[in-house]
């Protein structure tokens, strides 16, 4: 099947994938299922009762707000130990703890932690899905909002204001105002809810300084301003710092300094403000909250739900706490936790949910709860309430939540009013020994039902709080009175009824929320199951399975011929046009076919059994592994184990079957299995650069001292990548020439002027574009990190790059010389966003005029009339396998400098210690190139298989020539004419035959591709996404610029091996195209070997005498020549036949030749045999055991059988690689990319599609939200964007094609 063919059924087989990707999304994926409507004062529960009176009505009214004002700091990122920790920089807040002047909790987010989702959860209460992560990097999007979603911002807004400026005329009550400063994420989310608002944009991450001072600057006007209620402000400078340096960036203090610094400005600021207006006015007290929306881990990313990333921190703050009494609960509150011994990692104080902010904020401001949120109260908030108010503050929380859970269970009951009857369990032994609260404990704890436990603490609760009402001595009807301890205990099992009920409800709701939709996740199962099989179908229409098996064979050694036994008689015998047909046959790639047995020159020469068998088992383990949550966090564990082993396996088959080069001594017996050894090591020492994962990720790696003591070395490293890919790069350049046709004569050969100046200066363009832009790459790194090297260091640097280019830098006018200089200074302006388009810009240079040199240095393709007669096989053998290992260079010129320009582009969008990676990339590829030539070339002549086909396995008569018949002499007219003698001939092979070594590359790249993803950090967390490198070279966010260059930069290491796959299949592709045409000259000598063979039968049958009959039977077989010829105009195309006119031509030269000189240049050997034997062209021949040619075969008769299928053959299978080799080279590079696109697209097909088995089997498991589900988002990316758009679409449909035109 041709390859075109082949890819559109790749095509359609992704485009069903998607469709089945976007299906299963749609039903794994949904949006949470909340209430739209908003909650409202009016809608509080009654009080509870355990009787129903009818004197009186239960209160329904909310407590009493402690709080007029709030102002909400969220500093981005804000992990709980850069507040807490002994090594933090936030003194100011530390001395505030320390005096107990403030509240702090440890608070914890949930997955995903990254700052979309976590505003959703701080603001209406709600644990946001990981759909949420996905439009967290789209900054455009719309559908986010929460505009129509109840929050407590909204709750504030639709208030009236408590402020004794503010209106209060009835029906024309002045709302509460809401001000806000930072990122836009919030402006987005709550449209129109700001009265006061400026946002900045969150993506650009190597901003650390104006994202921050955009918001600075408006924090003392608007504290000095009394027309508001609330204000926010976010700070993006700490988040920044971590994404660009990571936790212990030398940023990260200063940074923490800072924010230190505005958090006391705004404390300060407003107890000065109260403090003087206390006694003038009637305004309640402004809360302070100082809080972070998410943690990062070590490399300073975020999303996961690792310790360091869910860890962040609250901290209340306010002029109320300045009191003593309320310092003296503080105390009591905090002292419990500050020498703490059992505390887990980055726990400082109690720990929250982020989502409890929601109702605790929302009772201190006197607000109704937001309907969908599931946080519970913060007691420690509320010590300033009465028993009475704090059990109420409980009850609304509860019967908030259980209206959530009302939602879920539409029989839950929610009812405020209880009777005694309806929490006493009739089951219940009230003869036993255990006390009436105990036993309703227990009987709670022990229901099985999650829904009937909660239905029972929720009733207990409630219980609980009506008797204690009934004991409160405000509420105390008759005579009965309590004493204080029996109230106090009734308090406590209320609070702890209702703590349960709140901290078990939403338990269960953070992880139940979602609906799945189940008929979306079957059916996209199913189009994924589809486009898989498309796969597999695909595949057998290649030759990959037939190579396959080939390839597992044992290869046998072939004796030589001087040991052959004589051969056994003949059984059947064929025709010559059968012969001819045969032999100008167009099929390389099915040549097996074309005989009716495979001969030894079609069997396989190194047994890959081993390595196939490893493929096989990797890929089962891997799908299976996808079912334990451990594996998809270490992933990386698995692929680094099956690459070392792969490399083992391949060194150990290397060792058995590439035998040393003993002639030459230049190769040990292990040369090739070094290659693989090298590989190992390489692997090795690159798996402890960066760890990742879970189970490891904190451990100290490569990565860390890089960064921090060996930081000189780092910059070191760097500058000898950059130095050695210039190098490489220059060289690859220089060393192409302008080639030439093979038509021309060595006189001929002289290169001409201008197309040797033109090459000159092509050459001199690039290799100038390639210095300045590695300079511009390394420049642009180390202003990322100026702060490391000095302004001293930095200004040489800017003063020298800006005298060898002014790209990156501008000259504005300075402050002023003085004096009487009236032009003024002149100040020189550095911009990163300038030098990175110059980057870019270079880069593309560098392509483009790649392809133009290629262009005039490709050689010219010689006429079918100027191919000169061929030489000897085995010296054609020689000389093209060294020229290949000669012409590396030239060769692979254009697949080089793409891989080249590909690693300076991943070079500016990586992190500065993992430039050496790619380095060491490339010695591995480096290694793995000479590893195919050793497979694909034969070493020494004692490897060279000596090949003669067995008489058995010949469909023609063959006949020995002995010495008596060789020296018979024929004659003709009385002139004695000898005829050369033909001898058995030893056909030696330059190169393997190695079938199916394509899939052992195409599993190579794949394992190098999914190891490398790892080795530069990631993992299947969405912590490991870096987003320092979006905003490279972009001044202001676009949504497609951006997404590609977080895309890039996180693929960063499997995009540079699939540009390396190119590399690599060029490389074989040589190799290939050597092997396919030694195998069409041997295929063709051996045909020619056999037709002599039968013209030394017809000598012996007429005693040697070159007379008529002779002649007549030689003419007839040029004239069955000329038959094929003739169908061939038929069958084929005009050019095609044209083709085998000159193979035939240069095929009846070699029979001429053979036959000796003076009888090829006798009259009658040309003339009697065009001319004089027409007579007998019709006439039938008799068959004398040598010979046999049919009436039926001629040009007037017809053809054979055998003949039909050989010409339908030629028609519909390819192109001949000596008549056309451009051609044939062309459409065997296509087969074979085709070939390795299916391979890959067939593996991450095949994972999507049984991750999405494993997702749906797996929906209920505790860690769907933080392992799964991550890992499904993963795959889409691996599947989506980077298999189909880019290894297919991009690379294999365009790239390649590219390389291989240029060919």
């Amino acid at each position: 099947m041709r390859p075109w063919i082949l890819y559109g059924i790749l095509l359609a087989s992704l485009a069903c994938q998607l469709v089945g990707l976007v299906m299963f999304a749609k039903g794994f994926f949904p949006y949470k299922a909340i209430s739209t409507t908003f909650a409202s004062l009016e809608d509080l529960p009654l009080e509870p009762s355990l009787t129903v009176s009818e004197e009186g009505s239960p209160q329904t009214t909310t407590v009493k707000p402690l709080f007029g004002k709030v102002v909400l700091m969220l500093v981005d990122a804000l992990r709980s130990d850069f507040l807490y920790g002994n090594e933090s920089d936030f003194r100011l807040m530390q001395s505030l703890i320390n005096s107990d002047k403030a509240i702090p909790f440890t608070a914890l987010a949930s997955a995903p932690t990254v700052t979309l989702p976590r505003l959703k959860a701080l603001t209406t209460g709600t644990v946001p899905g990981f759909l949420d992560a996905i439009l967290n990097i789209a900054e455009s999007d719309q559908s986010s909002t929460l505009a129509n979603q109840d929050n407590w911002i909204a709750q504030l807004t639709r208030s009236a204001s408590l402020r004794n400026n503010a209106k209060r005329e009835p029906g024309q009550e002045e709302k509460r105002r809401v001000g806000f400063f930072g990122d836009d994420t919030w402006i987005k989310l709550f449209p129109g809810l700001f009265f006061r608002s400026e946002g900045t944009s969150s993506f650009f991450a190597m901003d650390t300084v104006e994202v921050d001072n955009n918001v600075t600057r408006h924090i003392e006007p608007e504290l000095e301003k009394d027309d508001w209620d609330g204000l926010i402000f976010h700070y993006l400078g700490l988040d920044h710092v971590g994404h660009s340096g990571g936790p212990k960036s030398n940023l990260m203090r200063p940074k923490q300094a800072e924010m230190d610094s505005v958090a006391h400005t705004i404390y300060s600021t407003l107890v000065k403000k109260e403090s003087f207006t206390e006694n003038q006015r009637d305004d309640l007290p402004t809360l302070f909250i100082l809080c972070g929306d998410h943690g990062m881990n070590e490399v300073g990313n975020h999303g996961g739900s690792s310790r360091s990333e869910i860890s962040t921190s609250f901290l209340f703050m306010s002029p109320l706490f300045e009191d003593t009494k309320a310092r003296q609960q503080i105390r009591s509150m905090v002292d419990p936790y500050r020498n703490a011994v059992d505390r887990e990692d980055y726990e400082y104080y109690r720990s929250v949910s982020q989502v409890d902010l929601v109702p605790t904020l929302s009772l201190l401001m006197g607000l109704p709860i937001p309907k969908n949120s599931v946080g519970q109260l913060i007691p420690e908030l509320f010590s300033d309430l009465t028993e009475l108010e704090l059990l109420r503050a409980f009850q609304i929380n509860a019967y908030q939540v259980a209206g959530v859970l009302r939602n879920k269970w539409p029989d839950f009951e929610v009812e405020s009013s209880v009777l005694l009857k309806d929490y006493k369990d009739p089951g219940v032994d009230t003869d036993s020994g255990l006390d009436t609260d105990e036993t309703a404990h227990l009987t709670c704890m022990s229901m099985k039902s999650e829904k009937q436990r909660l239905g029972c603490w929720y009733t207990l609760a409630l219980a609980e709080h009506a008797s204690f009402l009934e004991m409160h001595p405000s509420r105390t009807m008759g005579n009965i009175v309590y004493s204080d301890q029996e109230r106090a205990q009734k308090l406590q099992e209320a609070k702890k009824a209702y703590s349960k009920f709140l901290s078990d409800a939403t338990s269960m709701l953070s992880t139940a929320l979602s609906k799945y939709d189940m008929s979306l996740l079957t059916n996209g199962s199913l189009f994924m199951a589809f486009a898989v099989a498309g796969m597999i179908f695909g595949t057998l229409q290649t030759k990959l399975f037939d190579d396959f098996k080939l390839s597992c064979r044992e290869p046998r050694h072939v004796v030589s011929l001087l040991s052959t036994s004589s051969p056994q008689p003949p059984k059947k015998r064929t025709s010559m046009t059968t012969l001819i047909s045969a032999a100008f046959s167009t099929n390389v790639t099915d040549r097996t076919e074309t005989r009716s047995k495979t001969t030894k020159r079609d069997r396989n020469e190194v047994n890959w059994t081993l390595a196939r068998a490893l493929s096989a088992v990797t890929l089962i383990l891997y799908l299976i592994t996808l079912f334990a949550s451990s594996f998809v966090e270490e992933e990386h564990q698995f692929w680094y184990f099956f690459n070392m082993t792969w490399w083992a396996v391949l060194g150990l088959i290397s060792a058995r079957y590439l035998p040393p080069g003993a002639s030459s001594g230049q190769l040990s017996s292990f040369a090739g299995a070094g290659y693989c050894f090298l590989q190992m090591a390489i692997l090795r020492l690159l798996r402890s650069w960066n760890q990742t994962g879970q189970k490891y990720a904190d451990q100290i790696d490569l990565r860390h001292y890089l960064n921090s003591t060996c930081f000189a070395f780092s910059w070191i490293t760097f500058a000898l990548t950059i130095i050695g890919l210039g190098a490489s790069v220059i060289f690859v350049v220089f060393s192409q020439r302008p080639a030439h046709s093979g038509s021309q004569t060595l006189s001929q050969n002289a290169t001409p002027t201008g197309k040797s100046a033109l090459v000159s200066v092509l050459q001199s363009l690039i290799t100038v574009i390639t210095t300045l832009t590695l300079l511009w790459i390394s420049v642009y790194k180390i202003d990322l990190e100026s702060t490391q090297f000095g302004s001293d260091l930095m200004t040489k640097v800017y003063g020298f790059m800006s005298t060898i280019s002014s790209v990156g830098f501008s000259v504005v006018p300075g402050g002023g010389g003085g004096g009487g200089d009236t032009s003024g200074a002149q100040e020189l302006v550095y911009s990163g966003y300038a030098m990175a388009r110059g980057c870019y810009a270079g880069m593309g240079a560098i392509i483009l005029l790649t392809l133009v040199l290629r262009l005039v240095t490709l050689p010219a393709q010689p006429s079918s009339s100027s191919i000169e007669p061929q030489t000897p096989t085995v010296q054609i053998e020689k000389s093209l396998a060294s020229m290949i290992l000669d012409d590396r260079d030239r060769t692979l010129f254009v697949p080089w400098m793409t891989l080249a320009v590909v690693t300076m582009l991943m070079i500016l969008l990586s992190r500065r210690h993992n430039a050496m990676i790619y380095a060491f990339f490339g010695i591995q590829l480096y290694a793995y190139l000479s590893w195919t030539s050793m497979v694909r070339q034969r070493s020494d002549s004692n490897d060279c298989q000596e090949i003669k086909e067995d008489a058995s396995e010949l469909d023609y008569v063959v006949e020995e020539t002995t010495d008596k018949d060789s020296e018979t002499e024929s004659i003709d007219g009385g002139h004695h004419q000898p005829l050369r003698r033909r001898t058995a001939q030893t056909t030696t092979r330059a190169f393997r035959t190695v079938p199916g070594l394509g899939s052992i590359h195409s599993c190579s790249v794949l394992l190098w591709t999914l190891s490398s993803f790892f080795l530069l950090g990631n993992s299947n967390s969405i912590a490991s996404i870096d987003i320092s490198n979006a905003y490279v070279g972009i001044q202001s966010y676009d949504i497609f610029l951006t997404g590609v260059l977080t895309f890039v930069s996180n693929w960063a290491g499997p995009l540079w091996w699939t540009m390396a796959a190119l590399v690599l299949m060029r490389w074989d592709l040589e190799w290939e195209f050597a092997w396919a045409k030694e195998d069409r000259e041997l295929a063709l000598k051996e045909k020619e070997e056999r037709g002599w063979k039968t013209v030394q039968g017809w000598r012996r049958g007429e005693k040697g005498t070159l007379n008529k009959r002779t002649m007549r039977r030689i003419w007839k077989y040029k004239k069955a020549t000329g038959v094929a010829i003739n169908k061939d105009k038929e069958v084929g195309s005009l050019k095609e036949a044209e083709g085998d006119r000159q193979e035939a031509a240069d095929y009846s030269e070699k029979i001429k030749e053979s036959l000796g000189s003076e009888v090829a240049d006798t009259p009658h050997t040309d003339e009697q045999v065009q001319n004089g034997m027409p007579q007998l062209e019709d006439e039938e021949e008799e068959e004398d055991g040598t010979f046999i040619i049919e009436k039926e075969q001629s040009l007037e008769g017809g053809q054979d059988g055998a003949f039909a299928e050989s010409a339908e053959r030629k028609a519909t299978q390819g192109i001949c690689v000596l008549r056309e080799p451009v051609l044939f080279k062309q459409r065997l590079g296509h087969t074979r990319m085709v070939e390795h696109l299916t391979v890959t697209s067939m593996f991450f097909g095949m994972t999507l599609y049984v991750l999405s088995i494993a997702a749906i089997i797996l929906r209920h498991h505790l860690f769907i939200w933080t392992v799964f589900s991550p890992k499904v988002l993963y795959q889409f990316a691996w599947t989506v964007l980077f298999q189909a758009l880019v290894q297919v679409l991009i690379v294999g449909g365009g790239i390649w094609s590219v390389i291989v035109m240029s060919s």
